[in-house]
């Protein structure tokens, strides 16, 4: 053991792996504050370069690339409103108000110090406790996948505060947008409405940066529209960076202590979800914030620029990087996207993920554990000293602004696919954000009910088809009864203790 523990350190600690990893960082940060680019694109496109590099060199780029990219989605969703990955949709929720209410250093060290914790955390439990979390994930079929996005879209409808029947419309209208496109089942078409352009469906990307990025660009620009109209608007208008203190923005002690039960909620949702397979971040990331809204001691700031929304989501998706490795590396079932890329890595490496993985290549995967470790202290090092630009930049006046966000937007979104098409769903995603922005629909439910509805869809089908067309047949497994009967007990201790915080808050009052 020994033996392999040294050579472990030599393969992580070599000056050239330390070097791809930082560059990895580097550019996960920049492509991940890219509105419509992603971590896993960047790693798609270099997955090439395994068979140039050293095994451990590889890695230490992809991990890289990874993580930087895992906090970088927080940048541009702080700064611009604009969710830089999927799995920081969660995070403009409050991130971007709290930018608007001129905290934007406070808001993007918070993103930073929560996805460092959820990351670090994370990684900790895939090295020591990999086989007992992916025997539990292995055990889920179509029925508890089913319960588990059923539970999912419940949560993040009904936690929405004093919005409920506006979460669980939004949330089904995302269910529909997904199930536009083509029969999983049959190949059939469905809901194209004779539109040929629409037979593969929407796409995760332009629908993303539609809803969050166009429709609030679109709202800015009426803004300044009527702000030229009216001369004391254009004078409010230009307030918001003139009154901008740097210095009533410094994260403080105080502060962090303040979000750190939002960042562990987070942090433990994020990597039980992580471990399943399918799962994904932003899955992980509106969990997160649902149940950190619930147990705040401030839930009416949810959603207001609340820092604790911050930490829970970027907590949450973060908390996913190390966990969706976990059946992976015991099962050789990759838990997303991410981990499916990263597993043909491996097996360019000539290493096959599964049981036996660790066995025979013991030097290798131990050097990957440390990479994964201290690339989360690279990661806050770099993000750290790029966080005093990013909070500069983000009182920049919106005139200056809208133009490159826009032009990133559908630059990425096109680059993305190679299609004209996604630009204009992503235009017609815009416009259907500023329509659900008019009448108070919250876009959140609506994100997380596009990315889990086709597992919804296929999860359903799967048990029913296992169940002869028995519906009864969706309640028959424990662990989705559990799933159901542990959501309810949740709902029900949110409710008790949102009524006991209000009782003594009538009681002062009177």
């Amino acid at each position: 053991m020994l033996e392999f523990l040294n050579e472990a350190l030599a393969l992580a600690f070599a000056p050239e792996v330390i070097i791809f990893a930082c560059l990895g960082i580097v550019v996960g940060i920049t492509v991940g504050a890219i509105p419509g680019l992603s971590g896993d694109m960047a790693i798609a496109v270099l997955l090439p370069f395994v068979f140039v590099l050293e095994p451990a060199a590889a890695l230490g780029l992809l991990v890289g690339i990874y993580k930087g990219s895992m906090f970088g989605g927080s940048i541009s969703a702080i700064t611009f409103g604009v969710p830089g990955t999927a799995g920081a949709a969660a995070t403009v929720i409050d991130g971007y108000q709290a930018k608007l209410a001129g905290k934007p250093n406070r808001a993007l060290h918070t993103a930073l110090y929560s996805s460092i914790i959820g990351d670090t955390t994370s990684d900790l439990i895939l090295i020591f406790l990999a086989l007992p979390l992916a025997l539990v994930a292995l055990k889920f079929g179509p029925v508890e996948f089913f319960a588990l996005y059923v539970v999912s879209l419940t949560l993040v409808a009904a936690l929405t505060m004093g919005q409920v029947a506006r979460g669980i419309a939004a949330a089904a209208l995302g269910v529909m947008l997904a199930m536009i496109g083509r029969d999983p089942i049959t190949g059939a078409q469905r809901l194209t409405f004779g539109l040929p352009e629409l037979s593969g469906g929407i796409g995760l990307i332009p629908l993303l940066v539609g809803v969050f990025a166009v429709s609030e660009i679109m709202v800015q620009i009426a803004r300044q529209w009527a702000a030229r109209r009216v001369a004391h608007d254009t004078a409010a208008q230009g307030s918001d960076s003139q009154a901008y203190d740097p210095a009533a923005d410094k994260m403080d002690w105080a502060t962090f202590r303040s979000t750190l039960r939002a960042t562990m909620l987070g942090t433990g949702m994020g990597t039980f979800i992580g471990a399943l397979p399918g799962a994904g971040a932003s899955l992980a990331a509106f969990m997160s914030y649902g149940v950190a809204q619930k147990l705040s001691r401030r839930p009416q700031d949810f959603g207001k620029g609340s820092l604790e929304g911050v930490a829970a989501a970027e907590a949450g998706n973060s908390a996913t990087s190390g966990a969706t490795f976990i059946p992976l590396f015991a099962f050789g079932i990759p838990g997303s996207a991410t981990a499916a890329l990263f597993g043909a890595a491996l097996i360019m490496m000539s290493i096959t993920p599964g049981p036996t993985m660790m066995q025979n290549n013991m030097p290798i995967i131990y050097a990957l554990f440390m990479i994964l470790i201290y690339a989360n202290l690279f990661n806050l090092v770099a993000s750290k000293l790029l966080l005093p630009v990013y909070s500069r930049l983000a009182m920049i006046q919106p005139r200056f602004v809208l133009p490159i966000v826009l032009g990133l937007a559908i630059l990425g979104t096109y680059a993305s696919g190679n299609s004209v098409k996604d630009v204009w769903m992503l235009l017609a995603a815009g416009v259907l954000g500023v329509g659900l922005r008019w009448f108070g629909v919250p876009l959140g439910p609506l994100v997380l009910g596009f990315i889990v509805g086709p597992g919804l869809e296929e999860s359903l089908r799967q048990a029913l088809m296992l169940g002869r067309n028995d519906w009864s047949h969706l309640v028959t497994s424990p662990l989705a009864l559990g799933i159901y009967g542990g959501t309810i007990g949740l709902l029900v201790i949110f409710r008790l203790l949102t009524r006991a915080r209000r009782t003594p808050a009538k009681g002062e009052a009177s």
